[in-house]
């Protein structure tokens, strides 16, 4: 038998044995991220930033409240409109970037990652999905925690540097309340905003 049918066959059995949804480390895949979208968001004026290593860059708006911390090993930024909502915690949203050096390949930092949150009693893991990033799969997991006694829903994207052994992480987070989904879809079009310098 040839080995590509050999693949073919395996890879059909496999399908066929298979029950429920499929999985990735114990956690629902979806396609949830994957369709988040809105059409017409105004954030104002926009401003480009680049880490001080030039090693990515991400479009941010420019009134938010953007802080950026600094290590050997480690770079992040986060940005909040925290100053612009006032005293209503439910429109309150973030987005941090966050890169790490590691020599694990990025599906196995992502499957440590879903197990550290999944042991963590205060997380909730809802769902994870795949998704294209420069022509390499990217991952995102969903999950819920409390913060200062509010529920808050979280996404959060993995991407991998090529051949820089570097992951990125960009976090997204919003107040569970209100429109969920349409304050998760307006942080995708920033977290779209990332791109790696070559």
């Amino acid at each position: 038998m040839k080995p590509a049918l050999y693949a073919f066959l395996i890879t059909l059995m496999a399908i066929s044995c298979h029950k429920g949804p499929p999985e990735l480390a114990g956690v629902p895949l979806t396609d949830y991220y994957n369709r988040c979208s809105i059409n017409e968001y105004n954030f104002g004026e926009m401003i480009t930033i680049g880490d001080p290593n030039d090693k990515f860059m991400v479009t941010l708006p420019y009134e938010w409240e953007i802080q950026e911390t600094y290590t050997d090993t480690l770079y992040g930024m986060i940005a909040t409109n925290g100053t612009l909502v006032g005293n209503n915690p439910d429109d309150f949203l973030m987005i941090s970037f966050t890169g790490y050096q590691t020599e694990d390949s990025l599906l196995n930092y992502f499957k440590k990652e879903i197990t550290a949150l999944k042991n963590d009693k205060a997380m909730k893991v809802l769902e994870a999905g795949v998704m294209d990033f420069n022509g390499a799969d990217s991952y995102w997991v969903k999950f819920e925690n409390t913060q200062n006694s509010q529920p808050v829903m979280n996404v959060v994207k993995y991407l991998h540097a090529p051949n820089k052994g570097e992951i990125y992480m960009i976090h997204s987070a919003v107040s569970k309340s209100g429109n969920v989904d349409e304050k998760i879809a307006i942080l995708k079009k920033l977290a779209d905003s990332f791109e790696l310098v070559k």
